[in-house]
């Protein structure tokens, strides 16, 4: 099996059991809280989700229109320039 098709297989099982819904909500809770935005590093740390697992449903998120990405500063974790998330203003 090909790491593209494991992928795909670990994203519809996601799917299937609603784990992605689960880890979304913890998200856009944790990223509601924090008004100046998060780095996904920042996510990792606040909802002991992999890095992996983050960086997905904020793609997700950011599809859906309810996040998007705020002017660049430093991440406190890793101290490199990012692009913080922060909750879609409608």
């Amino acid at each position: 099996m090909t790491v593209t098709t494991t992928s795909r297989l670990a994203y519809k099982q996601l799917n299937a059991e609603h784990i992605g819904d689960t880890q979304k909500n913890k998200i856009m809770n944790v990223v509601r809280k924090n008004k100046e935005g998060l780095s996904l590093r920042e996510i990792c740390l606040f909802t002991d989700f992999e890095i992996n697992a983050v960086s997905g449903r904020v793609n997700d998120l950011k599809k859906e229109n309810l996040l998007e990405t705020t002017a660049k500063r430093k991440c406190s974790i890793t101290n490199r320039l990012i692009s913080p998330v922060v909750i879609k203003e409608l």
